[in-house]
């Protein structure tokens, strides 16, 4: 596959653990000794002692109810509640800081011996880089990309997105798709612009992706949450949240998977501000939350919206709404037709299978989530919710030889998709 590089200044941002270096990155939150367990809930017993587990604000539950991460003073404690109630385990991640660190050393010794006057999409991106790429693909692609700026985070960071498409004239349908709501999932946003830079590259050789950009104007976002990821390099790389206060409480930030208007503050929702899915105060509190909805939705007054898309990870599936109910949506047939499509063509690059469907076929009920929302309140008939790799053997942790991989396959599942889309209007 061609991938273009892109000119990028140089910036220092070497990771230097526990240690805050002036001008670079350090973290001042380790997991030393932390483990991540592999849980068989199987049965309604096991489910309830997950619950009373999963209000111990030490545990990170980085999938409920099967994966979750205890610091070591803990392990102790939750094994023997698991062993006494039959719950099998295994250790997914036998050390969380060793696994960071190994990560960590291999992107020191890249950042040092890369040359950074390109882009080349086999490492991560802080933010200040991603920013500048996306105008750099902008000036790159001057008649096929636009920057634009869909608002600000609490802490003043730019929204920064790119409108792609051929001839773009607001009488075209619409595509929206962005990553990096959930802060820690590097590979959101790795992939997205993976997939945006192919988009442009291929434009010029590739039937298929002309008819794309000929037919959509695409916004692509690549961190949604610019505030939590750069808190992601600085602090805490497991950080999840926005970085907004809560009145009342230690705890900062907001769930912004949570914090979506429709069906806010339902099952699935924790309404502590110390949880990592908590609600927030209401709907669109966080002003991430709100810029993207109001940009869609003033943004659909004018053209229409075909395709809605939230890149998180892990999981490997492809998410068709409801997350909140298990009852199925006016369009589920053809919302469950072109998942299944995507599924096939993601596994067909690599072999990386994937689940696709009702997230409630495979998780418990979730409230306030963007994929409800894109359906039922911005009324696009194709939203989904796509859990990038892995299945935890890496969790939140994935290498950055899986960049390219994971990009392409999810490429080509987004390729299936808009094909899937496109027979569905002529029909």
């Amino acid at each position: 596959m061609n991938v273009k590089m892109l000119s990028s200044p140089r910036h220092c941002v070497s990771l230097l653990l526990a240690v805050f270096v002036s001008g670079c990155y350090g973290y001042s939150i380790r997991y030393d000794g932390y483990k991540v367990l592999r849980v068989d809930a199987s049965n309604e017993r096991h489910l309830r002692l997950m619950n009373q587990l999963q209000h111990d604000r030490e545990l990170d539950f980085w999938k409920f109810p099967k994966d979750v991460m205890v610091p070591p003073e803990k392990l102790a404690g939750v094994v023997e509640r698991l062993d006494s109630n039959g719950v099998a385990y295994d250790v997914m991640i036998a050390d969380v800081q060793k696994l960071i660190d190994s990560q960590e050393t291999q992107y020191i010794e890249g950042r040092h011996n890369l040359d950074l006057a390109g882009y080349d999409f086999t490492r991560y991106y802080n933010l200040s880089e991603i920013a500048q790429w996306v105008k750099d693909i902008a000036a790159t692609y001057p008649s096929l990309a636009t920057e634009v700026q869909v608002g600000l985070s609490y802490e003043g960071r730019e929204l920064r997105a790119l409108k792609v498409g051929s001839e773009q004239s607001e009488s075209k349908e619409a595509i929206w798709f962005h990553g990096t709501l959930h802060s820690r999932e590097w590979i959101s946003p790795a992939t997205v612009m993976f997939m945006t830079n192919q988009l442009l590259v291929d434009y010029s050789h590739d039937p298929d992706v002309q008819k794309y950009l000929d037919t959509y104007d695409f916004y692509i976002l690549p961190v949604m949450n610019p505030d939590g990821y750069e808190y992601t390099w600085t602090d805490n790389r497991l950080w999840r949240k926005t970085r907004s206060p809560n009145e009342g409480s230690p705890c900062y930030g907001t769930d912004g998977n949570r914090n979506f208007e429709f069906m806010w503050g339902e099952p699935g929702a924790s309404d502590d501000p110390c949880d990592n899915n908590y609600r927030g105060p209401f709907a669109h509190s966080e002003i991430e939350v709100k810029s993207v909805t109001d940009f869609i939705l003033d943004t659909s007054e004018k053209q229409t919206f075909s395709l809605f898309i939230d890149f998180h990870c892990y999981g490997q599936m492809w998410i068709t709404p409801w997350a909140y109910s298990i009852e199925e949506p006016l369009h589920y047939s053809e919302q469950h037709t072109c998942a299944g499509r995507a599924a096939s063509a993601i596994e067909s690059v690599h072999g990386t299978p994937y689940i696709y469907g009702n997230i409630i076929s495979n998780a418990d009920p979730a409230s306030g989530l963007t994929l409800d929302w894109g359906y039922g309140t911005a009324n696009i008939k194709h939203s989904y919710l796509v859990e990038l790799r892995d299945r935890g053997e890496y969790g939140f942790l994935l290498p950055e030889d899986q960049i390219i991989p994971s990009g392409e396959e999810t490429y080509a599942g987004l390729k299936a998709m808009l094909d899937c889309i496109l027979e569905g209007q002529v029909v």
